[in-house]
């Protein structure tokens, strides 16, 4: 049997609500002109259509909702991130980053020749004295922020923090890129960093975890709209972080209805029932999540080395991430582990998963 993978943290599949809506979409985007026409070339930054309901998606967490000309439609996350890092921080860089943070970062880092400063974290995030030293010291050109339930640590900032880091980032020319893509399952969140520093500010949202993994669309909001041609195109051809039409179109229809809203309601409502599992069997432990988050935080007992509790989780079958996966700079990574909540196909499955985390812990 092949082991359940519980080291991602991907959206729950929710075909009940998701498989109708989406085939609907792909019917309308089809009905809609030639799908050769459609399909027939590449388009650069995204159609107008596509790029307007880029900018709706956006604001659904900006305070508005930004001009469409200041939005880029991209082949999700990473290829947005690997445009920006490339041009905003570039060989022999630097990029201000959370001591724990999202672990691509070492590859894009090895692959663009920049360097990573790793900033000291607290329970809200990176820690303002800390980010001003380094700041001071390493002169970073841009700061990759988490700043919403943090990966992985699901750390929120609060307002006030997020004041302090962007008059920060203001006061040094830090350009702020912040990866919001947890940010559309809960209520009741602050407003993003990007929000307090806007001219500074390169704010992406994708749908990887808040719809699907695979949709492959993700948005970026640039600080102005005369920036984009610098950064996308026609300045890069070398890698292909265009948008496939289609899966443009398609996002575009879920996000013109209401089949954007529906799913994400229906991820929310499935990744709360898991996350009610995890409350009601995994008592007396150092957990951090949230009912809307896509993984679990667990600080272990000084007497469980992280990397010998993964690998007992991982003989019972299951796969789980020690916190040393997302540590950067010299420092200890904390005595814990990342589990996500979505990753396993049903919830059943989540259940099994779960039930042999808990065994390893209570061993």
């Amino acid at each position: 049997m092949n082991p359940i993978n519980m080291s991602g943290n991907l959206p729950p599949l929710v075909p009940h609500i998701f498989d109708d809506i989406y085939r609907a979409a792909i019917a309308q985007v089809l009905d809609d002109g030639s799908p050769n026409s459609l399909i027939g070339a590449h388009q650069f930054c995204g159609s107008e259509r596509d790029r307007t309901a880029g900018a709706r998606f956006a604001g659904l967490r900006l305070p508005q909702v930004p001009p469409a000309d200041r939005v880029v439609v991209a082949n999700g996350t990473q290829s947005i991130l690997s445009m920006l890092l490339h041009s905003l921080v570039g060989k022999g860089g630097c990029l201000a980053i959370e001591a724990l943070s999202y672990p691509t970062m070492h590859q894009f880092a090895d692959m663009f020749g920049f360097r990573l400063s790793a900033v000291p974290m607290d329970h809200e995030g990176i820690e303002p004295e800390a980010f001003e030293a380094i700041c001071h010291k390493d002169a970073p050109s841009a700061y990759y922020a988490l700043p919403t339930l943090q990966n992985p640590t699901t750390a929120i900032m609060s307002v006030e923090r997020r004041q302090a880091i962007a008059e920060i980032c203001r006061r040094y020319g830090v350009a702020i890129i912040e990866d919001d893509i947890y940010s559309l399952l809960p209520h009741d969140i602050p407003p993003p960093l990007s929000s307090f520093a806007p001219e500074l500010s390169w704010y992406i949202l994708g749908t990887a975890k808040s719809m699907v993994a695979a949709l492959k669309v993700a948005y970026l909001v640039a600080p102005n709209a005369e920036d984009i041609p610098k950064l996308f195109w026609p300045g890069v051809r070398a890698t292909y972080w265009m948008c496939a039409p289609i899966n443009a179109a398609v996002a575009s229809r879920l996000i013109e209805g209401d089949g954007a809203t529906r799913i994400i309601d229906a991820v929310r409502t499935e990744t709360r029932e898991r996350h009610a599992l995890v409350a009601a069997r995994f008592t007396g432990a150092d957990l951090r999540s949230m009912p809307e988050c896509l993984h679990v935080w667990l600080n272990l007992p000084e007497q469980r080395p992280a990397d010998k509790f993964v690998a007992m989780v991982s003989s019972l079958g299951v796969n789980i991430s020690p916190s040393a996966t997302y540590a950067f700079g010299n420092g200890t990574p904390p005595n814990a582990i990342r589990f996500g909540t979505g990753t396993a196909r049903d919830r059943a499955t989540f259940e099994r998963g779960l039930n042999a985390i808990i065994q390893a812990y209570h061993s």
